[in-house]
């Protein structure tokens, strides 16, 4: 039973990994939960273990100003590594007293490794065996585990302890674990590899949860050989902590990167179902509610193109930041074991780097050649419905300048016929105004209806005939400068 085991001076550290510069913000722009990894840790972990230096630690820390979080505090990035709490000290808590008057230390040291928050924050027991079953002492309501600290890139805690009573080295680890998340973790954490460092073995257990917030890493650290604490030098550590934050950002940027894989083919797929609308466009009728259609289509398509342009551009930035920590990872583990001493084996580390290298990469790179290939069905679609619009428009502004001519011409067709109205109305009313006016000189003087030559014309007659070429010559002058006023003004 699990009673039966039990472990010396264990100790349990949490490296947990935040992102403090967000790319979707922009270059270099701070995350909008930056600080979320420093006030979990100041409230949760310290209300659960009643720490005070720790409840007071943004009061410690550069990146806080009164009490607010203030990154331009933390100055400029001139190096990867930033301390965070000034002259790069550790803060160490007053001991802690617990049941059977044990005593338990603890300390924290926060620092940023290039664009990420993470901290070394680990509680110890000195001079002191317990049962595995009281590991939950170093875990109080699960305050350490993911779901309490949330940490946006993941994070790892390490299990250190020297057997006291046991079985076998795996079974302890098994049961420690066991003990430690004390069913606190929604997804099982299950053993994965297992090595040897400076003499003692080191198991890995992995909850392997798609979401790095949620997936809970352990290490768990079994005392063989003597010595082993001696070679975990603060050496060793920073070495340590650089490959696990390489670790989460590989973990962490894989997942994202096929989310954003996903989230692109859906666009595709999207755009695909919008095609066919093609044809029914192309049957429509009318032209100005055809050319309406296409121009929404070729809105929707470009909004389309611009959505999935982002995620393949965010996916080959994946990449290379899967590459980069490829790359830092080696380094960190080439470093540690050039400390290692013979004997040791690290071989599941490797193995992750391999997987990294060899699957992560190769990945990314078929999901790319996939989309590339599905971009240029968006750059022929979009080329495709712009050449229908530009058709389109122009033969609708043809139609629309046959419709202004032929209008035009019917009101100048209206305009001529209306001049006639009135020329022949007008006409009339002057003929009658004419007779009216020259009817009384009929009474004056009678008209001698057998002509005589040789007689005066009769002042009706000479009244009707002058006026008519009066009004004739009046017309022809009037027109003429009209004609003249529309050639020089009207072109």
């Amino acid at each position: 039973m699990s009673q039966e085991w039990q472990i010396k001076n264990p100790s349990i550290s949490l490296y947990p990994f935040h992102q403090r510069d967000d790319r979707d913000e922009g270059y270099k722009q701070v995350a909008k939960n930056a600080q979320n990894l420093w006030e979990n840790l100041a409230d949760n972990v310290a209300k659960e273990f009643n720490i005070n230096e720790l409840n007071a630690l943004r009061d410690k820390l550069i990146c806080y100003k009164n009490g607010v979080y203030y990154p331009d505090g933390e100055g400029e990035n001139l190096t990867l590594v930033k301390l965070l709490i000034p002259d790069g000290k550790t803060l160490n808590f007053l001991p802690i007293t617990q049941p059977d008057n044990q005593k338990l230390d603890g300390s924290i040291y926060a620092l940023r490794i290039h664009d990420s928050y993470t901290a070394d924050l680990t509680f110890c027991y000195k001079n002191v065996t317990i049962k595995v079953a009281d590991l939950t002492r170093l875990n109080p309501e699960g305050c350490l585990l993911p779901n309490a600290i949330q940490p946006s890139l993941g994070q790892t805690l390490l299990l250190y302890a020297a057997p006291a009573v046991y079985n076998t080295y795996r079974k302890l680890a098994d049961e420690s674990v066991k003990a430690f998340v004390q069913n606190k973790q929604p997804a099982s954490v299950d053993f994965r590899a297992e090595g040897k460092l400076f003499g003692s073995p080191i198991f890995e257990y992995d909850s392997r949860e798609d979401d790095v917030r949620q997936r809970c890493h352990i290490l768990v650290w079994l005392q063989e050989n003597s010595q082993t604490l001696k070679f975990a030098t603060p050496t060793f550590n920073s070495y340590l902590m650089n490959l696990l934050c390489s670790r989460a950002k590989i973990v962490f940027v894989y997942r994202e990167a096929r989310k954003r894989y996903h989230q692109a083919q859906q666009i595709v797929g999207e755009l695909e179902k919008k095609l066919p609308e093609l044809g029914a466009i192309e049957s429509e009728q009318n032209r100005q509610v055809k050319l309406q259609k296409l121009k929404e289509l070729l809105a929707e398509v470009r909004t389309k193109m611009l959505a999935f342009a982002q995620q393949v551009r965010y996916l080959q930035e994946d990449r290379n930041t899967i590459d980069t920590n490829a790359e830092n990872y080696g380094e960190a583990l080439t470093r540690i074991r050039g400390l290692c001493i013979p004997g040791d084996n690290l071989d599941f580390w490797q193995r992750f780097l391999d997987l990294a290298e060899d699957k992560y990469q190769r990945q990314i790179e078929i999901d790319l050649n996939y989309l590339i290939a599905s971009q240029n069905l968006f750059q022929q679609s979009i080329s495709t419905v712009r050449g229908m619009v530009e058709i389109e428009q122009v033969e609708l502004d043809r139609e629309q300048m046959e419709l202004y001519k032929q209008q035009e011409d019917r009101e100048k067709k209206r305009s001529r016929q209306l001049e006639n109205i009135i020329f022949f109305v007008g006409t009339a009313i002057g003929g009658g105004q004419i007779f009216s006016a020259a009817y009384p000189l009929i009474k004056d003087t009678p008209i001698q209806w057998q002509p005589d030559f040789s007689l005066p014309l009769h002042p009706f007659a000479a009244t009707i005939i002058f006026s008519l070429l009066f009004g004739l010559g009046f017309g022809l002058l009037t027109l003429g400068i009209a004609v003249l006023v529309r050639k020089t003004f009207l072109g």
